[in-house]
């Protein structure tokens, strides 16, 4: 609510917020929290409202139950995508807004745009309920969508979040190097790689408390 100065004393050292959350998760808050060229009004609630809300209820939330159900339903193998998933299109319009918004050096709509995926399979999983299937062609297919969805999400968000993403690309059994990729040819529907090693892992993003 007020200019941060060194006179009024209320000015914040980003190294402190980073050994609360992180480089990438401080990187991610700073580029989404405010539209480029605005002022941002900063809170410390704020910023761990917005890493517990967008890194470690969706992101964070997303990869850790895809490597769960896939370790106890697929055995630890990630399934193929299907070519007419109800996420093919989701993450084309993903893809499409957040390379447009990137292009425009608008760093927070191209994460909302990336973030939408996310919301987005997260959904799905909580529709179709992958956890509770038996093993076989369903939970496949599920969990075959929800894996090509996080890889793509991945990709979107390396720009913003490059140390988490390749954590993402390694646990979900990428073997290619994710600097390579390019989002015009990367980022199509159906490349995930069938029988991919799956890893869960620590969380990406432990939730914090403001106290």
């Amino acid at each position: 609510g007020e200019k941060m100065s060194k006179t009024t004393g209320n000015v914040v050292n980003p190294l402190d917020l980073i050994d609360d959350i992180g480089v990438d998760g401080f990187r991610y808050y700073v580029l989404a929290d405010t539209a480029y060229g605005n002022d941002g009004d900063f809170t410390y609630a704020g910023l761990i409202s917005r890493y517990n809300s967008d890194l470690a209820n969706n992101l964070g939330n997303l990869a850790a139950r895809i490597a769960t159900v896939v370790e106890k339903k697929c055995g630890g193998l990630g399934p193929k995508p299907t070519i007419d998933s109800p996420l093919a299109q989701v993450a084309a319009t993903a893809v499409s807004e957040t390379k447009d918004a990137w292009a425009q050096v608008q760093p927070s709509k191209a994460l909302e745009a990336t973030w939408n995926l996310i919301r987005a399979t997260n959904s799905h999983l909580e529709n179709n309920e992958p956890w509770k299937m038996e093993v076989g062609e369903a939970v496949d297919r599920v969990m075959g969508d929800a894996l090509e969805a996080l890889r793509i999400v991945t990709l979107l968000a390396f720009p913003a979040m490059p140390d988490t993403a390749r954590e993402i690309w390694r646990r979900i059994g990428m073997t290619s190097n994710i600097e390579d990729c390019r989002i015009q040819t990367d980022t199509a529907w159906g490349q995930y790689v069938a029988g991919s090693p799956v890893e869960k892992g620590d969380p990406l993003f432990p939730r914090r408390s403001v106290a």
